[in-house]
């Protein structure tokens, strides 16, 4: 049985973290509990990273509120000129010192040519091996430096390639959720649906679970968001149809009836 929310507009309090993204708060009480970890996950090409993105850019822009962008496996370059098309422009957001975005794109990686008090984004190169819990280090100073309330991380998956030997991918995640949740702030980790890592410690570990579907055949063809799991708030259990338009990013749209 699906339970559907009242649909009314509920303001975004102090214990709320809105979205910004067009149709979304709604469906979450007015937005993400704050201080909780998000796993948004879903198939290559739903909309993962536009909607990190999003996050991040409303988060600046609509509320004031600064974040970190970890990238693990794409070209930051490449990154940057996409979310133009949403007018989503991460350099400006840069200068401005609101927003601080991390390359750790190689598998091996130290710090390299910045500092993360610099407010601008910097690389880690291969030269020396670091660690996971190095990164998220890292982010913490990066996020202390121009007071983040937000982070998101993009992507785990690529934790396989980055963890030493001695690291275990399970303990990683755990260590990561633990960090971030214990200095306050409201994240996004970015995954994909995962069919083999053993017990799924993402999902479990994570306060709130959103997937992202791209269904390419029947009546319901197209791409939608379902909300799965949301400690601390009310939340939609319906399929939403997802739409991403210029200048604005993802849209989530109403269900029909």
């Amino acid at each position: 049985m699906v339970i559907k929310m009242a649909r009314k507009r509920i303001d975004a309090s102090a214990d709320r973290c809105p979205t910004g993204i067009p149709g979304l708060d709604d469906l979450l009480d007015g937005g993400f509990p704050r201080g909780r970890t998000i796993l948004l996950t879903g198939e290559c090409g739903t909309g993962k990273t536009i909607f990190g993105v999003q996050f991040l850019h409303n988060g600046v822009v609509k509320y004031n509120e600064p974040g970190v962008l970890l990238i693990l496996e794409q070209n930051i370059q490449y990154l940057k000129r996409d979310m133009r098309l949403f007018d989503f422009d991460l350099d400006e957001l840069e200068d401005s010192g609101k927003l601080v975005i991390i390359d750790a794109s190689l598998s091996r990686f130290n710090v390299s040519e910045a500092s993360p008090k610099s407010s601008k984004s910097f690389s880690l190169t291969s030269r020396d091996l670091v660690g996971t819990k190095e990164v998220v280090d890292i982010i913490i100073d990066a996020a202390k430096e121009i007071r983040a309330e937000r982070v998101v991380i993009d992507s785990l998956p690529a934790l396989d390639n980055l963890v030493r030997s001695k690291e275990n991918v399970r303990d990683v995640i755990l260590y990561m959720n633990y960090r971030l949740q214990s200095k306050g702030f409201t994240s996004i980790l970015v995954s994909d649906i995962l069919k083999n890592r053993e017990g799924d410690v993402e999902e479990y570990v994570s306060d709130g679970v959103i997937r992202l579907n791209y269904i390419t055949s029947g009546p319901d063809t197209g791409r939608n968001l379902v909300i799965q799991k949301m400690r601390g708030t009310r939340h939609s259990e319906d399929i939403h149809p997802i739409t991403f338009t210029e200048g604005i990013g993802i849209e989530v749209l109403e269900v029909e009836e």
